[in-house]
């Protein structure tokens, strides 16, 4: 984010990266402030992407960061086969365009899998835990 501090999300807290502050306050009005984040400027492909939460690591030699992978996802919209082991794409396609989001099964599973996600109404509630 422009002109931010690092954020430090909690175990088992949340986050919300939002454009338009104000605009998701005003949709959303039970989502705490200090959990809303933006403005977000950039955009995730609609076809499919890799998303990826580190943790900082250590500090090497030469004064370079390295960071922790905690976890990632490599999602598509459920239409490239031809880019999937045995070509099948199990990704939901109703959030490709539809008017659905992708939204994460269970927090505690592993994130990159197909099966761990569900095409829903846009929403910012929380990942079921």
């Amino acid at each position: 984010f422009p002109d931010s501090s690092p954020v430090t999300i909690p175990a088992g807290g949340y986050i919300v990266v939002v454009r338009n502050k104000t605009a998701f306050s005003w949709r959303y009005p039970g989502v705490p402030s200090n959990k809303i984040y933006g403005p977000y400027d950039g955009h995730l492909n609609n076809a499919g992407e890799s998303l990826e939460i580190s943790l900082p690591g250590d500090v090497d030699e030469l004064w370079v960061r390295h960071y922790i992978r905690v976890d990632r996802v490599n999602y598509s919209d459920g239409s490239h086969p031809q880019d999937c082991p045995g070509e099948l794409d199990l990704w939901p396609v109703d959030a490709d365009g539809l008017g659905k989001s992708l939204s994460r099964k269970t927090a505690s599973a592993y994130g990159n899998d197909p099966n761990n996600w569900d095409a829903v109404s846009p929403s910012p509630a929380a990942v079921n835990p």
